[in-house]
């Protein structure tokens, strides 16, 4: 499961470069020096969400994943005023 957040608008707090293992839970902030050395393109790019992976350095099995942020800006407030 991607490391997604459904917020109503993108908090100010929102960190991109906060990456979560799918396989152990933990958590890693990294740079984009270290997201561009240690990132690896995935062999079969249409079978996976992004197109490179950065293994999980806690667990050594796992797959380090990007944080997603989906956003309705507001689409859906109206199913919920009565």
């Amino acid at each position: 499961m991607a490391n997604t957040k459904f917020f109503p608008k993108i908090p100010a707090e929102f960190d991109p470069y906060c990456f979560k293992c799918d396989s152990c839970g933990k958590e890693k902030q990294y740079t984009e020096e270290e997201i561009d050395t240690t990132k690896k393109p995935y062999p079969d790019p249409r079978n996976h969400a992004f197109d490179f992976y950065i293994t999980c350095p806690f667990c050594k099995k796992g797959v380090m994943e990007p944080p997603e942020v989906v956003s309705f800006f507001g689409a859906f407030e109206e199913f919920n005023k009565n």
